[in-house]
């Protein structure tokens, strides 16, 4: 996989690993490892970076019903992948490695882990009815019975 290629799959799971953190009790601990991470020693970004992750949490806690939060959701996924791209793209980076061995630890440590090909379906024959789930995360809402 090419450099560019692992950077961008670590971003997108660095974005999905903080929605997937915000709903569980290790909050705390990953949006303080993520804020160090996004601070890169300097106290001040530290700061601002923890700021975004509160609310983060909170524009997910505010959310009145499943799709405000899958769209409230999807929006501050993107703005993290975006956010942790910059990180790992950003100029003078003093060590490239370390930071995407930290942003992966957190990304795999909070159940988002990057994948390093696409995902597939191949050579799967359905004999009659099938439901085909897949995708990082993905949701499904099954309901049986007449419509109403």
């Amino acid at each position: 996989m090419a450099l560019l290629d692992e950077m961008t799959a670590l971003a997108q799971a660095g974005g999905a690993a903080v929605l997937a953190a915000a709903a569980t009790d290790g909050w705390h601990r990953f949006s303080d490892r993520a804020a160090r991470l996004l601070g890169r020693g300097d106290p001040a970004l530290e700061g601002a970076a923890a700021e975004r992750l509160a609310r983060t949490a909170a524009a997910l806690r505010a959310a009145s019903d499943e799709d405000e939060r899958e769209r409230v959701g999807a929006e501050h996924a993107r703005l993290w992948r975006d956010e942790f791209a910059g990180l790992l793209t950003a100029p003078g980076s003093a060590d490239i490695d370390q930071v995407m061995t930290e942003l992966r630890t957190l990304a795999e440590e909070f159940g988002s882990q990057p994948s390093s090909a696409g995902q597939s379906i191949v050579n799967t024959t359905f004999n009659g009815p099938a439901n085909v789930q897949y995708g990082h995360h993905s949701r499904q809402n099954i309901r049986f019975g007449a419509a109403e």
